[in-house]
């Protein structure tokens, strides 16, 4: 009974929160707790997103560095990004089924997914490539899946900023969010591990 009740009171908030999105012309806060409601993740007893399937090991991680489950996790994020019809506007970070991001509008919403029900916080919620390069994030020469990818295009400081999947055959592949002029804008891309584009890695800092 109580099951049902539980239920029921989710599809009351659901209808109501629709509701908001469709009376307003803007509604950031009422897309926000749809957006929670529709993609909430199951969380563990310790405070940290539960995974079953991989072992993490942390031993060596810095201090104030991103536990590898919760990078893992913004990366799943990231794909989840990937899929849908996201598209390119600068300065933005919208929640899944809005969509409009950049590259580091992706990388925080990633990690704001992975840290919800969790006890730890991005330093900042709006922030630059370059800002995370040079004050939030830790260098790693050993990149995890989920860990930052910085790059320039100008050849001098850093100006993109992408998730980090894995190398293979000597190329490094990563999630990012980059103009493209049309279509979509998140896909999975890969440079040369020794492409000048490449600034280095970073594990993204948080507060707990």
């Amino acid at each position: 009974m109580k099951t049902i009740r539980n239920i029921v009171h989710k599809l009351h908030v659901l209808v109501l929160t629709s509701f908001c999105l469709l009376s307003f012309s803007s509604c950031s806060i009422a897309l926000e707790i749809l957006d929670d409601f529709i993609t909430g993740e199951p969380s563990s007893s310790s405070g940290t997103n539960s995974d079953t399937q991989t072992s993490y090991d942390d031993s060596d991680l810095p201090a104030g560095g991103c536990p590898s489950q919760l990078a893992a996790s913004a990366f799943e994020y990231a794909k989840k990004y990937a899929a849908a019809d996201t598209q390119y506007k600068y300065g933005a970070q919208d929640p899944l089924r809005a969509i409009q991001v950049d590259c580091s509008g992706l990388v925080i919403r990633c990690y704001r997914y992975a840290l919800q029900n969790t006890n730890y916080s991005l330093v900042q919620n709006d922030m630059s490539s370059s800002y995370m390069y040079q004050h939030t994030s830790i260098p790693t020469t050993s990149p995890r899946r989920g860990d930052l990818v910085f790059m320039t295009y100008n050849n001098s400081t850093v100006s993109h900023v992408g998730i980090f999947d894995r190398f293979e055959g000597g190329q490094v592949y990563f999630i990012d969010a980059i103009d493209q002029g049309k279509g979509k804008c998140v896909t999975e891309r890969h440079y040369s591990k020794n492409d000048k584009k490449i600034v280095g890695y970073g594990i993204m800092k948080l507060k707990s």
